[in-house]
């Protein structure tokens, strides 16, 4: 790790549910943009309906993002672009892949979901935004439901890459009581800390990963995954997890600042 300072060491995200997630890591370099993972399902309107009614899933990223992917990715091309709600709804389309991609771009963020044909007519392509509205700032792309009563937006998880230590993935504890061991952890200042070996593909470490640093603290639960780990990069995930002095994910009604 370098020890000059960094511009940012402390960095807030503004979750699409209006939640706020807070880290603070002196000495560590964390401009890299932040990234989370949405879900949107529709409320069972009485007791027989199937739970996930209508699942819709979002990828929250910098704008621009899934230029790249669409170029490399997919081999598409943007085929359509059409105004909607201060930003643009971009159509992707391919002649090659299997899937399509549809975008909703802000000044600052943008949306992505996959599209099951890559040659969907653009009528059905604003389904997947219907009922939503999003509302985009420097800190974060909120996605509201017009309908709340209907539709409900989730936020599985927020996502940082932190030069020199990895890719954070980071959870409410309701949504990831079970990647936290049962046994203690080793104590950081922030909460207690694990190193685990993990099958590939698990929940723990989706990237096949043979290694993964759990961190829990009382409002979250991040997973650091490795890459065929070797002890001295584990080793380094853990030293900035010992140096974070916040890790915290505050709920809308319960964060009092204004954004700065």
């Amino acid at each position: 790790m370098h020890h000059h300072q960094y511009a940012a060491e402390r960095t807030h995200f503004r979750a699409a549910d209006g939640s706020r997630v807070t880290l603070c890591a002196p000495g560590y370099d964390l401009t890299e943009p932040w990234s989370a993972s949405v879900r949107i399902t529709t409320n069972r309107p009485y007791a027989g309906t199937p739970e996930g009614l209508d699942l819709r899933h979002l990828h929250i990223a910098r704008a621009g993002n899934y230029d790249h992917v669409l170029e490399r990715v997919v081999d598409g091309h943007w085929s359509n672009v059409v105004q909607m709600q201060g930003g643009q709804c971009m159509i992707g389309h391919s002649d090659s892949a299997d899937q399509g991609l549809a975008v909703w771009r802000g000044p600052w963020h943008e949306a992505a979901t996959w599209l099951p044909d890559p040659k969907m007519p653009g009528s059905h392509v604003l389904r997947y935004f219907a009922g939503l509205g999003f509302h985009d700032s420097p800190h974060g792309l909120r996605v509201i439901a017009a309908r709340p009563a209907v539709h409900n937006v989730e936020v599985l998880e927020v996502s940082k890459r932190v030069p020199e230590v990895g890719h954070l993935d980071i959870r409410q504890p309701a949504l990831a009581h079970r990647l936290v061991p049962v046994w203690s952890g080793a104590p950081v200042p922030t909460g207690e800390v694990w190193a685990e070996e993990v099958s590939p593909w698990s929940e723990k470490s989706p990237a096949g990963s043979d290694m993964v640093v759990i961190h829990a603290t009382p409002s979250t639960v991040t997973t650091l995954p490795g890459e065929g780990d070797h002890k001295h990069l584990c080793e380094r995930r853990v030293e900035f997890l010992h140096r974070v002095t916040e890790m915290c994910w505050a709920r809308e009604s319960t964060h009092k600042e204004k954004w700065s």
